[in-house]
Order: structure tokens, then C-alpha cells, then sequence
């Protein structure tokens, strides 16, 4: 389903991946203006490659470094050693958590084995359906108390940042047949409903 905002889906599947938790997040939860704000450092991020300053102000000792390869993974960092709360951190850093996000179908399989590959999951645990965006928390979030009462919202916020960003991106039309992009399209919007074609 193609959403008004340009957005293939109106949710997202967070998941878990040590405890298998899995949770349908509307995109009516990520308000217009944190999107407004993520997307731009979201760019930046990736193509920097660097660890960047979390845009929150409050925040911006925080780090995170995003990676475009299959889907998007983003490991978020906390300061290690010395810093000032607030103030961008230029020493070492600690991961306290990796988002894996897949927009289509076509990204999940290969982002999923590579999640589960770097970082294990719950014995047994399947990729819920696209959209998703998977979560390993690191051991060394234990060490930043503060961090768990805005990390998930974080998370998630991000992977809609993501998705409405790749959306934006993509084309409107089918490839094959030029059929314009809407609420008709098939999987979730990856089909042409025309002739079929998998974007």
C-alpha cells in the first residue's frame, strides 16, 4: 500500500532479534517534523560513512554510522571515556545497538542472513514481511542506562526516516510499462499490477 506521504506502507515490523519480539509500528507514530530532521542527517550519514553526532540536541554525544549495502544498517554508538552531555563526541565509541531496515521483499533475505550472521538471534526467529527493521542490542548498552528510555523510539524513527527517504528516491512509474505508482500496486507495492513486473 502506497501511503499519501509517497511511503510504500503505512507500518513497519520491528523486531528483536535476541528475544524475537516483533511489533507492527504505524507510520501515524513518527511525527512529519522528526522525519523532516532525520532524513537530511540520515544522507549525511551515509554518505559520509563516518560515526555522526545524533541531530537531537540533547543527544548529540551519541553517535551513529549508517551503511547502504543490502538495505540500510545503522549502528548506534554511545561516548566512551570523557565527554559533555550535549556536545558532539570526538573520542572512542561503544556500539549500543545495530538496526538492519529492508524496504522491499527483494532486500530481506540477504539482510536478514546477514544480521543473523553477525549477530544471532532467538532460536528459530523468521523475518517478519517487509517493510522491517530488525534490532541487536550490544552488551555494552548495559552501560548506558540513560540511552534505554530513547533508544527504541530512536530505532524506529530512524527506519521511517529511511523508508521515506528510499521512497522518495525511487521511481514513480513502472520500469517496464510506465504504469504510474499507487494504491493499486501488488507485494506491497513492489508489483506493477499492470504487467506484473517486480520493481
Amino acid at each position: 500500500m502506497v501511503a499519501s506521504s509517497g511511503i510504500m506502507s503505512s507500518y513497519l515490523n520491528c523486531i528483536t532479534l535476541s528475544t524475537g519480539h516483533c511489533r507492527r509500528t504505524p507510520r501515524s507514530e513518527v511525527h512529519d517534523e522528526t522525519l523532516a530532521l532525520l532524513v537530511p542527517w540520515l544522507n549525511r550519514a551515509v554518505e559520509t560513512g563516518n560515526v555522526e553526532p545524533l541531530p537531537v540536541p540533547a543527544l548529540s554525544h551519541f553517535g551513529a554510522r549508517a551503511i547502504k549495502d543490502i538495505g540500510l544498517v545503522v549502528t548506534i554508538y554511545g561516548p566512551l571515556g570523557p565527554h559533555m552531555t550535549g556536545h558532539p563526541h570526538s573520542g572512542k565509541w561503544l556500539p549500543l545497538s545495530t538496526l538492519g531496515i529492508a524496504q522491499r521483499s527483494r532486500e530481506s533475505a540477504d539482510l536478514w542472513v546477514s544480521m543473523l550472521a553477525h549477530f544471532g538471534g532467538k532460536p528459530g526467529i523468521t523475518a517478519p514481511g517487509a517493510p522491517w527493521a530488525a534490532v541487536a542490542i550490544h552488551a555494552t548498552l548495559g552501560g548506558y542506562p540513560d540511552a534505554l528510555q530513547w533508544l527504541t523510539d530512536f530505532e524506529r524513527c530512524l527506519a521511517w526516516a529511511w523508508i521515506s527517504r528510499h521512497r522518495a528516491a525511487a521511481p514513480n512509474r513502472c520500469r517496464r510499462c510506465g504504469y504510474p505508482d499507487g494504491d493499486d500496486w501488488l507485494d506491497g507495492g513492489e508489483t506493477c499490477p499492470h504487467c506484473r513486473l517486480v520493481q
